[in-house]
């Protein structure tokens, strides 16, 4: 099966980065961990050092699908119309990628 990575990176709303940490962490990735065929999550924040200075985001949160049916685990995400999306995240400037791995 291919390796499938479905990436986010995002910002908290501008003052609100303890709630942020604290809802994506406690609330929000268990949620998604809840969803048929999503595997692992993992959460990471941008570190001081970089070798661009100027960066968009500042935490970034990698999830492993593991399915043969990769648009069917989307499907499931989207119609999981019960994850709560908290108040903090500032949802005007997400990324959303899935990479593949390379075989």
């Amino acid at each position: 099966m291919m390796k499938t990575l479905y990436t986010v990176r995002s910002n908290p709303i501008k003052g609100c980065e303890t709630e942020f940490n604290n809802w994506y962490s406690n609330v929000h990735l268990p949620e998604v961990m809840k969803i048929d065929g999503f595997l692992s999550a993992n959460r990471f924040k941008l570190a001081d050092v970089q070798v661009v200075k100027a960066q968009a985001y500042g935490y970034m949160a990698i999830y492993e699908i593991d399915s043969n049916d990769v648009p069917g685990t989307l499907r499931n995400l989207q119609q999981a119309t019960w994850l709560n999306m908290g108040d903090s995240i500032d949802l005007s400037s997400l990324d959303i990628s899935i990479f593949e791995s390379i075989e």
